[in-house]
């Protein structure tokens, strides 16, 4: 089952970097600008925030078990559909006279990003609701991590498999395809996988749970106000460089397409690893008589000082030292995504899946202002300085957030 829930996220995120890691073409081919693609992205970033809130709700009433194949197909269909930005016949539909050139194929292009974003946002709830059914709250850090870890293998594959197909003569289109193509084959392994009885259906879930009652009233307001401001800062900071990283390598710092793509399996691996050793952390500090939140505070403690690297870039300039402050601020942003997720799981059982599409949504909802504004910003001065800056110190503000304002252990189930 766990294995599934890796597979899913890893084919979530290949849908999703599909199009960062051919941006820089499509922006010659498509006059996509970084103007433009900041409002493609923003435009993600709504959808994602509307879906986390729909599939979220749906999750806690219907189940994971069935509510997965709906957004694995939703999102591969979106993503099998955005090579039509390159037929006219489609485009020409979305565009007028006095449009300026590329109209067509941008409109086109936010649309799909509309509809990935969308159905990819209902995977989160789906996937949270399996782990914190099967797993203990001493190994849901752990488990997390390795859920997130499909995140990071998706990302390591996309910019090999884009390189693959340029030197086999496949185009940009065919990256697309057949990432969307694959989704769809994971429908079939997921109910062979789960069968009916594994997981309990929507919200009678929540009863054979020893967690399922939470917190509540103050207790709960204060954790809610906690993790929005924590999941805002790590979306802010994991999505700004996976929108735009492979751009800063190639376009700002002039690495070629070759060296950007190692810089960024580079960047994925190294993440991979901070998201493991986030949960082998808390293992071992509750194994040496430490609380487990207390084990989970000293370990964002640590990752968000490993983030502040990314802080540092612009001081650096551009090279190899640069991107090696990078690879490292990816290592400590993905390190903390388990913490968040394994503190999202102590809220009600009956209402985890709505409480998370919410906190979500917060997030989602900040970072496509983000991503319009900052795009703007790149545009007009060329420089990537405030957002790595950003990118570096808001994981700082989800930490102060988790002192002062989480409850005393005993408030929670952990």
């Amino acid at each position: 089952m766990c294995g599934v829930l890796l597979l899913a996220t890893l084919l979530n995120y290949m849908d999703r970097q599909a199009l960062p890691q051919t941006a820089t073409e499509l922006k010659a081919r498509y006059d996509l600008g970084d103007a433009r693609y900041g409002w493609v992205e923003g435009a993600f970033s709504w959808a994602f925030a509307g879906g986390s809130v729909l599939f979220g709700l749906l999750a806690d009433r219907v189940g994971p078990r069935r509510l997965y194949p709906v957004v694995l197909i939703g999102w591969s269909a979106a993503g099998l559909a955005t090579p039509l930005l390159a037929d006219p016949a489609v485009t020409a539909w979305l565009e007028g006279p006095d449009d300026a050139p590329g109209a067509g194929p941008f409109r086109w292009l936010v649309l799909c990003r509309l509809l990935l974003g969308l159905f990819e946002a209902g995977h989160w709830p789906c996937a949270l609701l399996t782990a914190r059914h099967v797993l203990s709250p001493k190994d849901r850090p752990l488990g997390n991590g390795l859920l997130q870890s499909g995140a990071t293998a998706g990302a390591v594959l996309i910019p090999v498999y884009v390189l693959v197909l340029g030197r086999l003569g496949g185009g940009w289109e065919v990256v697309f395809w057949t990432v969307g193509a694959v989704g769809l084959l994971w429908v079939p392994l997921w109910l062979a996988v789960v069968r009916p009885g594994d997981l309990p259906a929507g919200r009678s879930a929540a009863g054979a749970d020893p967690g399922s009652a939470g917190p509540g009233g103050r207790d709960l307001a204060r954790m809610l106000v906690a993790l929005a401001v924590v999941v805002t800062g790590l979306n802010v900071s994991w999505q700004f460089l996976r929108a735009w990283l492979p751009k800063y390598l190639e376009e700002s710092r002039g690495f070629t397409r070759e060296a950007a793509a190692g810089i960024m399996i580079g960047y994925y691996l190294a993440a991979d690893v901070g998201c493991l050793l986030s949960g082998a952390l808390v293992r071992w500090g509750v194994g040496r008589g430490a609380g487990v939140h207390a084990a989970r505070v000293g370990g964002f403690a640590l990752f968000a000082a490993v983030v502040t690297t990314a802080a540092v870039v612009p001081l650096v300039g551009g090279g190899w030292a640069a991107a090696g402050l990078l690879v490292l601020a990816g290592a400590g942003i993905l390190g903390l995504h388990p913490y968040y997720y394994a503190l999202v799981q102590e809220l009600p059982g009956r209402s985890v899946g709505t409480f998370g599409g919410i906190l979500a949504a917060v997030g989602w909802v900040v970072l496509a202002g983000f991503q319009v504004a900052i795009g703007a910003h790149i545009e007009a001065t060329r420089s990537y300085a405030a957002g790595l800056v950003i990118v570096g110190l808001a994981p700082l503000l989800g930490l102060a957030a988790l002192v002062i304002l989480w409850p005393r252990p005993a408030a929670t189930t952990g």
